[in-house]
């Protein structure tokens, strides 16, 4: 198994970026993450102790990966066997960022306690579910900072990135340059605030190249067989209906019915989600039911 350290990041996605690992197709990489604020924002009277640095929110994302054998119009599968939060999550919120800030009379940091998996915050107890809210690929055409999503990935804080899904990205570059960051040890779906439990982490994956073939968005496979396709757009009508535009390009590839025939169906066995509505773009996701249509894979 590979390793890579969180003191190997980058802040934009990027055909430029300089690969820190080379793997082979097929190989399992453990990647320690730093948390969005580099591990540095920090409560009143915090246990972590001082910060190494400022919070600067930057969003590392720990890389980029070179996976040999990826190349422009592959897909890169990312098989999350697990991820591993730290001991510590932080939280803010502030009057002037995220969903709910007109309604925030005073700025908070936390810092919470991860503890036999699970965490308290204002007096309720609650199992964590840790996902992986930025990772992606090289975009197809210039740099793409690791705060803002697309199709190639990146901040798309879908809670449902979670331990035993995959997630496929298109290769737009020779190598893919996977990099990945901003685990949440538990975040709801919106992330109305502005974050989750934003903690370090661990996650091991596995890499494997699916030659010759892509869709032009994420597709994630959930952990009860579900496929959904994550969009991303200037406004959450625009990314559902990026979405849903997606999910039927996915299903008119794989099966054999008419199209009018399929958009009846999605109405049906599909659902419209929101992701986040807290980046520079916004992502939602349509979500095909797990065993609506048993034959179908990526």
């Amino acid at each position: 198994m590979f390793t890579l350290s969180d003191d190997k990041y980058i802040t934009a996605f990027s055909a430029e970026a300089v690969p820190v690992l080379r793997v082979p197709d097929g190989a399992t990489v453990a990647v320690k993450t730093q948390d969005c604020y580099m591990n540095n924002l920090r409560a009143e009277n915090d246990p972590r102790g001082a910060a190494k640095g400022p919070a600067v929110g930057c969003n590392p994302a720990t890389g980029p990966i070179f996976i040999e054998d990826a190349m422009p119009g592959d897909t890169l599968a990312c098989d999350i066997l697990s991820i591993d939060a730290g001991e510590y999550a932080s939280m803010r919120i502030s009057s002037r960022a995220g969903f709910m800030r007109d309604r925030v009379t005073e700025p908070i940091v936390r810092c919470v306690p991860l503890r036999d998996g699970r965490a308290e915050l204002a007096g309720v107890s609650m199992p964590l579910d840790p996902m992986i809210g930025v990772i992606g690929v090289a975009p197809e055409r210039g740099a793409i900072d690791t705060a803002t999503p697309g199709a190639h990935g990146g901040n798309m804080d879908a809670r449902l990135i979670t331990a035993g899904t995959t997630l496929y990205l298109p290769v737009h570059h020779e190598g893919a340059l996977l990099a990945l960051g901003d685990v949440h040890a538990k975040m709801g779906d919106g992330e109305m605030c502005i974050c989750g439990l934003e903690c370090p982490a661990t996650v091991t994956l596995r890499v494997r190249v699916i030659r010759g073939r892509q869709e032009k968005w994420p597709v994630l496979k959930g952990t009860d067989g579900s496929f959904s396709i994550l969009a991303s757009g200037a406004t959450l009508d625009e990314a559902a209906k990026l979405a849903a535009d997606g999910m039927l390009d996915f299903l008119a590839r794989r099966a054999a019915v008419d199209v009018n025939e399929l958009i009846l169906l999605m109405s049906l066995i599909c659902h419209l989600e929101v992701c986040q509505v807290v980046d520079p773009l916004i992502t939602a996701r349509v979500r095909l039911e797990g065993g609506a249509m048993p034959e179908l894979d990526f």
